[in-house]
């Protein structure tokens, strides 16, 4: 029948076969063994042949979406842009410059373990595609950015056998390629991505077929997706996959216009949302950074780009967008989701790696990126596989200088070390949860992204039922009907037994969040500002935290405070938190947003200074080109007041 049809992905070839699925690939580009050595790195990029291939083990690891491609400001663009702009962040910048992949002809990237962790951006796939990248190799991956290399038509690859046949410039079959990813995966990897895939499923030659699992006893998470997916006996296992219904999608400034574009581009047409009414969009990473001091102009015209678009995105469609008259944002969009608008036993997917912190609801919450988002904007679904289940048992009380952050902190090290929850659900429960208040279950929930984690989710506390009794106004009755409880005997790949006595406070040191230390090892480390805020610790339980600490004393180094929504903010003001903080010499950023979490706001750390922030990531480039430690709200506070790393003990 003579040769099958060829396309590319970047600079790698795939083969077709007679019906125009993907048969097999071939590196057609050079490949890049993305060493953390700078003479090897520079040698590649002269093209220039290297003498031994370097080990696995001296690949760069833990390379984040954030060093892939940087939050502020290469993420304004969302075009062929992003392929010259792509790892220059590695290593906090030096190691690789504008252009040197692109004009390199790699086509692919072998890396280390923990590629693609942190944030959920789909830009840092396309970056790479854009670049000339179709494979990448590392020996885990985080799934979000797993997901988003396959959904653009790209190849991640696990097995270093097979990277290393790849790399020899061999043709692969795709199915060696596939053998651990489950069926959905694979006929979106046979068709070139995901939105093929959409297309020959509305054209009906990739029928549903309902999961046939028989009846078990299953988790919360998979009580919640076997009444989302299509199912024959109202069950699911791990590893089953097929379409999930969505209850709430939504998407941010970084995130809207470029889904638009995607859309635009696949399909020729402006986009549409079949249920408007469930889709949000919020103006709330960028809202501040238009101010941030030295910005420049090609910067603010890409802001003013993604604003102005996610706007009109908006109106035509008729999705919620949550700005205020003057411009600025209502709230984070996951504080904003737990304030108003998530409930026990949904599905919310949103565009961004904390949509988890909607998982302290008893819902199921996770991150996807632009073209997932696209599919929940068209069509109310998405592709899906059910995943494994971890169980976190919770029992005894922390200790009085110990926060949820403490323990999430004290997981995040241990992911860190093992890898245990690549990919899973964390399932918290136990008597030990009963004891945090709903805000901190978001703190653990927040941060399952950073322990690599698919997401977080708790069982029904006390606290979740007052939460929602008073803050959103819904009847007992109403809320004990909606919540989804795991059976006793349900199977889940591990259960860990943490006392929360035994948890110690922890400072997680510059470079990643699961460096955890105890205090006492960084106790009187020099700190030049302080911040706190972000979908991790800008709520009134957190805020009430700073001014416990700081009633009655001043800051000694410039520290921030950064609302997490309209509504805490002026809950502070109620409560006298807000004039508290003020009296301590605390600059109070009343516009709520992500502000310095994302170096989009005051109260980053710039080259040479170090910051103790109260956020969720410190890894290189996040904050700023400065060093950030991590640490719970009370040892924050403590520090700004003493000028180096301490707790409230040492006041």
């Amino acid at each position: 029948m003579g040769d099958p049809a060829i396309r590319t992905v970047g600079n790698v070839d795939v083969f077709l076969d007679s019906a125009g699925f993907v048969r097999t690939i071939q590196l057609k580009g050079r490949p890049l063994y993305l060493t953390s050595n700078r003479d090897l790195l520079k040698k590649q990029f002269r093209r220039e042949t290297l003498e031994a291939i370097p080990p696995t083990s001296e690949l760069y690891s833990h390379v984040s979406t954030d060093a892939i491609i940087k939050a502020n400001p290469d993420c304004f663009h969302y075009d062929d842009r992003l392929g010259t702009l792509v790892l220059r962040s590695l290593g906090g910048g030096g190691m690789v410059e504008p252009g040197d992949i692109r004009n390199g002809g790699f086509g692919m990237i072998l890396a280390g373990d923990g590629w693609g962790e942190g944030s959920s951006r789909e830009v840092a796939a396309l970056a790479l595609l854009y670049a000339g990248i179709g494979i990448v190799f590392a020996p885990s991956m985080a799934p979000i950015h797993r997901q988003n290399l396959i959904n653009n038509g790209m190849f991640p690859v696990t097995d270093p056998v097979l990277a290393g046949t790849l790399a020899a410039g061999d043709e692969v079959a795709v199915d060696e390629l596939m053998e651990s990813f489950d069926a959905l995966s694979q006929r979106v990897v046979r068709h070139g991505g995901l939105f093929r895939y959409m297309e020959a499923r509305s054209r009906g030659r990739e029928p549903d077929r309902p999961i046939d699992t028989p009846a078990r006893r299953m988790t919360i998470t998979e009580k919640i997706l076997a009444s989302h997916m299509k199912t024959l006996h109202g069950s699911v296992k791990p590893g089953d996959a097929g379409f999930v219904h969505v209850d709430v999608g939504f998407s941010h400034d970084y995130t809207t216009a470029p889904t638009a574009a995607m859309i635009m581009a696949s399909l020729g047409r402006r986009p549409k949302v079949k249920t408007p009414a469930s889709i949000h969009t919020f103006p709330d990473h960028l809202t501040l950074a238009p101010d941030l001091p030295g910005i420049t102009a090609e910067a603010l015209a890409g802001i003013e780009n993604l604003r102005k678009v996610q706007r009109q995105i908006a109106e035509e469609t008729g999705i919620q967008f949550h700005g205020t008259a003057s411009g600025g944002s209502t709230g984070i969009c996951h504080t904003v989701i737990r304030e108003e608008i998530a409930l026990p036993g949904q599905v919310i997917l949103g565009t961004d790696s904390h949509t988890c912190s909607a998982g302290a609801l008893n819902l199921l919450a996770y991150g996807v990126g632009n073209t997932e988002l696209a599919c929940i904007w068209e069509h109310g679904e998405v592709a899906g596989r059910v995943p494994e289940t971890l169980r976190i048992r919770l029992t005894g009380k922390v200790a009085p200088s110990c926060t949820a952050k403490d323990v999430i902190l004290h997981l995040a090290h241990h992911a860190k070390l093992t890898g245990v929850f690549t990919g899973r659900v964390m399932e918290f429960v136990g008597p030990g949860l009963k004891e945090f208040s709903l805000e901190e279950q978001a703190v653990l929930a927040n941060m399952a992204a950073e322990c690599n984690a698919l997401t977080a989710i708790m069982e029904p506390t006390e606290p979740l039922i007052q939460y929602l009794v008073e803050a959103r106004g819904l009847t007992r009755d109403n809320v004990l009907s909606m919540l989804v409880t795991p059976d006793t005997d349900s199977q889940v790949y591990e259960t860990i037994e943490l006392d929360l006595a035994a948890v110690q406070t922890l400072v997680a040191t510059p470079g990643h969040p699961g460096n955890g230390v105890p205090l006492s090892q960084v106790r009187g480390t020099r700190v030049d500002m302080a911040y706190a805020g972000s979908c991790t610790a800008g709520d009134i339980t957190s805020i009430a935290m700073y001014a416990g600490v700081l009633k009655g004393r001043k800051v000694s180094v410039p520290t921030c405070i950064q609302y997490g929504s309209q509504n805490v903010r002026e809950e502070a003001r109620r409560r006298g938190l807000h004039d508290i903080l003020v009296a301590a010499g605390v600059q109070m950023i009343e516009e709520p947003g992500c502000g310095a979490c994302i170096n989009a706001g005051p109260g980053g750390p710039q080259a040479g200074q170090v910051a103790i922030s109260a956020t969720n990531r410190n890894m290189p480039g996040r904050m700023g080109d400065g060093d950030a430690y991590l640490a719970n709200p009370l040892v924050v506070a403590a520090s700004a007041i003493k000028g180096y790393v301490c707790g409230p003990e040492d006041l």
